[in-house]
């Protein structure tokens, strides 16, 4: 009886709590949005679109590439695949959106464009190659490469040439002269 009269005394109280955690909640959500717009409106264009860029790089690179259907006796069945460099194209896309896309140093711009030339080189070879680089097991012509492949590769390409001209662009304004 004891039991019962404190599982009732606590959900009671979890009962009440709930407005004062949905405040939290909502007070966390306005400061984090406000950070992010003082954050954005600090941005100069170039550099809001490689924050784009990267933002969808990055985003991409968790999305499934590939596709191929298997037949079930009468049912057919599509299923998803990831390139076998999942983790690299994963890992290289999402530290080069926090890293580039919050701050900047010198040791940025070289870690950025040796992983994103890397991440350009292996899409490249892997387009060529899709056996050796992104899957392994299926045949060739049995795998259809869905455009979000085509959109992240764009991305990606876009990120580096936009990191180009936003770093040129900070040598700029930056000068010393």
């Amino acid at each position: 009886m004891e039991v019962l009269r404190s599982t009732i005394a606590f959900i009671s109280f979890s009962i009440q709590l709930i407005p004062l955690v949905l405040l939290g909640w909502l007070e966390l959500f306005k400061s984090g949005f406000l950070f992010l717009y003082r954050f954005w409106e600090q941005k100069f264009l170039l550099d809001k679109l490689l924050f784009l860029a990267l933002f969808f790089q990055a985003a991409l690179s968790f999305v499934s590439w590939f596709q191929y259907e298997i037949q079930f006796y009468e049912q057919s069945e599509i299923v998803s695949l990831s390139p076998k460099w999942n983790f690299f194209f994963i890992l290289v896309s999402v530290l080069n959106f926090f890293f580039l896309g919050f701050w900047k140093t010198n040791w940025n711009r070289m870690w950025f464009f040796s992983s994103q030339m890397l991440l350009l080189i292996l899409l490249f070879w892997g387009y060529l190659e899709p056996e050796r680089y992104f899957y392994e097991f299926l045949k060739h012509t049995d795998v259809k490469t869905r455009p979000i492949f085509y959109l992240f590769a764009g991305f990606s390409l876009s990120s580096f040439v936009l990191a180009y001209f936003t770093f040129q662009e900070e040598d700029r304004k930056f000068e010393i002269k």
